[in-house]
């Protein structure tokens, strides 16, 4: 590192120095808690008077200090999902960690984290270079390593794989598809990657496709295959992390032997369900604690059912009982054998199981839906069943976990209430939805309170500003709205769309001339206003001195704003705000509003008030930086 000195000010120098000119206890704690050189320290004049001075030396240091006083909590805190201790040690990681490969210039560098020791040694593949490698830098590590079969680089482990991939289906005249999250997760499993076919009974052809996939994929990492139209066939593709030394053979006899025993299960389990009414696991859903103070997953079906229905009235009247028997049996496959054993088919279960027993297939499929969207970027519930309940379900897990105070913080946000505002706000855009959305967070808590105690008021303002919150976000990454604009006018309505629609129109003026005057003649009504109480009581037309008053007062006496505002008609409020601004301007450059007079004074100030309650209508403009 390089030689630095910074100079820092310290106390005034009446403090810092005593009548002798020596340093003070002060000027002593200063120095020390800013790291000066003591013999730096001196009274030096300023524009401000007399202070101390000192000179903090920095840099300097060596590497490898610097590495061996660092390098071990850098390491620790490395953050992970989940980590272990082992043993004695209390080292957390997310595997064990036998040593640390250290090298700096060629040399081992050398520190220790409980016991845990560096090495210039590294090990190749376990089974095919298990020799001990010498390292001496970096290019030494990776081409060593690539002798001994591990490829270090985690792109150019996907690469073969992908190819891998691409050669199978050329040579079997097939479709398999490298999706990203398997490809990371593969890649990451293997250090010298391998691909090799294999194949399952035809019988199995007859659990669900979602069974199928969901088995490959996620309990054995398998890709799995499509015919060239698409359609699932009794063929996958592993990753192994060995080269066989004569042929595959092995390898894919023990992919499939591991594949059929999971796939048995899943036939017995399929086979068990079919024959349960979704009824009968409903009820079983009284058996399982969804929260402590919130209840059972039962008593949340019932709440999101009642909420259902109330947004069914209001958005969906003629399908206001299939809504209702969606939302009631939208958690039954919970209570199921497959989603016991495969959590990540909740839902996908439920619609099967609602076809096989003769439920209507828009609540079948609703079932399938109320889940969506899972993740960003997830597709959208299609049917009105699957919308309705989907926002039901996702209102009742906000405002329960508001009601009982379980808010995220940070990063930690165990019930997911991001993603579930997220996930309406992404459900209103897309179907266009309109509600009061203060009214059906009431609505919920409403539901919930005959659980639970809490403060209603406070409650749906905080779960209402949560939501609102979050709507904001998706406008600004969509470029759709500015954060100001969004600011002044939340609270217009409590419409998401409404709210989303006024931005995006008011947005589009704000770089304007004309807008900037609105907003900075906003803010300096309002500066007057608060300094001068009064012009609530209105204005006299009879009291105008000058043309500029009655200019303003006409513009005042035939706007619409508040009336297009609640229409929607932003575009044409928008276009009525603007036009105040020349005569705002011409008033505040010609009309002293302070007059001697004082019911003149006063008849200003009633102007510049309904002046305000005019603006008002659009936004709060004081938030709008100029």
């Amino acid at each position: 590192q390089e030689n630095k000195t910074e100079i820092i000010m310290g106390p005034p120098a009446a403090i810092a120095f005593d009548n002798d000119g020596k340093i003070t206890e002060v000027g002593k704690k200063f120095a020390q808690s800013k790291g000066l050189d003591m013999f730096s320290l001196k009274k030096v004049t300023t524009q401000k008077g007399e202070y101390l001075q000192g000179e903090k030396k920095t840099g300097g240091g060596n590497a490898k200090d610097l590495l061996q006083a660092n390098i071990p909590d850098i390491i620790k805190s490395i953050p992970f999902t989940k980590s272990m201790k082992w043993g004695s040690n209390d080292f957390r990681f997310a595997r064990p960690v036998h040593y640390f490969l250290s090298i700096l210039n060629g040399e081992e560098l050398p520190f220790e984290i409980n016991n845990i020791k560096t090495t210039n040694i590294t090990k190749g593949h376990r089974f095919l270079a298990p020799a001990p490698i010498y390292v001496k830098n970096f290019e030494n590590y990776k081409t060593s390593l690539e002798k001994a079969f591990v490829i270090i680089d985690t792109d150019t482990r996907k690469t073969l794989i992908s190819q891998g991939l691409a050669n199978i289906a050329e040579e079997k005249s097939v479709c398999i598809t490298p999706e990203d999250e398997l490809l990371e997760t593969v890649a990451n499993l293997t250090e010298y990657p391998h691909t090799v076919a294999g194949y399952f009974d035809e019988e199995f052809l007859q659990l669900p496709e979602e069974v199928l996939v969901t088995t490959m994929k996620i309990n054995q990492k398998y890709f799995p295959v499509k015919d060239s139209k698409g359609k699932l066939i009794n063929m996958f593709v592993g990753v192994a992390n060995i080269i066989p030394s004569t042929n595959d053979e092995l390898i894919r006899k023990g992919y499939e032997r591991v594949l059929r025993a999971r796939l048995n299960d899943a036939m017995f389990f399929f086979s068990n369900d079919k024959q349960t009414p979704l009824e009968d696991m409903v009820s079983k859903l009284k058996t399982v604690v969804y929260q402590v103070k919130l209840g059972s997953i039962y008593e949340k079906v019932e709440r999101i059912c009642k909420t259902a229905v109330y947004l069914a009235k209001k958005l969906a009247p003629d399908k206001v009982e299939p809504i209702k028997e969606t939302a009631m049996l939208s958690k039954a496959d919970l209570m199921s054998e497959m989603v016991y054993e495969f959590p990540e088919l909740q839902g996908i279960m439920g619609y099967y199981y609602a076809k096989i027993q003769g439920k209507q297939e828009v609540i079948s499929i609703g079932i399938k839906e109320h889940y969506l969207p899972k993740f960003a970027g997830d597709i959208l519930p299609a049917t009105e069943e699957g919308t309705i309940v989907s926002i039901a379900d996702k209102l009742d897990t906000i405002c329960g976990a508001f009601a009982i105070g379980m808010l995220p913080t940070g990063n930690v946000d165990p019930y997911g209430l991001r993603r579930a505002a997220i996930g309406i706000l992404n459900i209103i855009e897309a179907s266009s939805i309109r509600f009061d959305l203060r009214e059906a967070i009431e609505f919920c808590l409403g539901n919930i309170a005959e659980k639970v105690s809490f403060n209603m008021e406070e409650t749906r303002n905080a779960a209402l500003n949560f939501i609102i919150q979050r709507l904001k976000q998706i406008i600004i990454s969509k470029g759709d709205g500015d954060a100001e604009i969004f600011d002044a006018v939340y609270g217009k309505s409590n419409d998401p769309m409404a709210i989303y629609n006024l931005t995006k129109v008011i947005s589009s003026a704000k770089g304007s001339d004309d807008f900037r005057i609105i907003a900075e003649s906003f803010k300096r009504i309002n500066n007057i206003l608060k300094k001068n109480s009064g012009g609530q009581n209105g204005y006299d037309q009879t009291l105008f001195e000058t043309e500029e008053e009655k200019k303003l007062d006409n513009l005042i006496k035939r706007q619409h704003i508040a009336k297009l505002i609640e229409e929607e008609k932003n575009y044409e409020a928008l276009d009525e705000l603007l036009g105040f601004a020349p005569a705002v301007n011409a008033f505040f450059n010609k009309v002293m509003v302070m007059a001697e007079d004082k019911k003149v004074r006063e008849n200003r100030l009633g102007l510049l008030f309904a002046l305000r309650e005019t603006f008002l209508a659009v936004g709060n403009f004081e938030v709008i930086s100029s």
